[in-house]
């Protein structure tokens, strides 16, 4: 039986700029970005790179997730600012004062430094959610040679944790409108996880077993399965691969080599 497991995807009228960039790019673009963001203490660069990563962002799709999580990243930063600006060890010169609480200049710069680099990383690892799917990745590490059961078994995880989250929200549901372990302190609610746990391990287990009969029935493990292969769709992948790997290395050994000479 034919197994199509490469879907294909060849750029048409209405292909997106970032469907043209492969998996592994999009990567090395998050660690050059986050090694480009702790090699300098600049604070102009470190918003350079924050544009440059909310540009990459907003001209590409922007999801309820990764707006979750600016803004998980915002109080974060906020919390920062605070706790470095009132109890950084360096702190020496006085920034301002709110009712008698003083903020020093030392400890509100390390900590905007800080939160520069952590929005950096959000960003751009918010580009790559919203930009890859599982199913595109799970189709490129096939295409660059690798068993499509090994394939199989590390998407697999991708698709299950969010199933097992889903289950357990509804099992929540279905107890919370049943009356049932009403959760008022925290003891309560970690002792209310204990009865949603058994349906949820039989729910995941009876998920598994119909997705291992549904595999079988379409002759994944059949010996003689043929996949039908695509055209490649993404551009320059070598030589992003090479260029975008020689820059993380250059600012690995710069950061290095500034550190063995005590310059930062």
């Amino acid at each position: 039986m034919a197994d199509q497991s490469m879907v294909s995807a060849k750029p048409g009228v209405n292909s997106k700029w970032y469907n043209a960039i492969d998996p592994i790019t999009k990567l090395l673009m998050i660690l050059d970005m986050a090694l480009l963001s702790f090699s300098s203490t600049n604070l102009l660069f470190q918003g350079g790179l924050i544009f440059v990563a909310t540009g990459l962002l907003l001209f590409s799709k922007l999801s309820s997730t990764t707006v979750k999580a600016l803004g998980f990243s915002l109080f974060l930063i906020l919390t920062m600012l605070v706790i470095q600006g009132l109890f950084y060890s360096r702190n020496q010169t006085l920034l301002f004062s709110i009712v008698g609480i003083k903020f020093y200049k030392e400890g509100l710069l390390y900590a905007m430094t800080l939160g520069s680099r952590v929005l950096v990383i959000i960003l751009a690892t918010g580009f790559f959610m919203v930009t890859t799917s599982i199913s595109e990745n799970a189709k490129y590490l096939e295409q660059s040679g690798l068993s499509y059961k090994t394939v199989y078994v590390l998407m697999s995880v991708c698709y299950i944790l969010p199933e097992i989250m889903r289950n357990m929200r509804k099992i929540q549901m279905a107890q919370k409108v049943r009356g049932t372990n009403p959760q008022k302190s925290m003891l309560q609610k970690l002792k209310s996880i204990l009865p949603v746990l058994i349906p949820l391990v039989i729910k995941t287990l009876d998920q598994s077993m119909a997705r291992s009969i549904s595999l079988q029935l379409r002759g994944f493990d059949n010996p003689h399965r043929t996949v039908l292969k695509v055209e490649n769709r993404y551009h320059w992948v070598t030589g992003m691969h090479l260029g975008l790997s020689f820059l993380a290395i250059i600012l690995i050994g710069w950061k290095i080599w500034t550190k063995i000479n005590g310059l930062f």
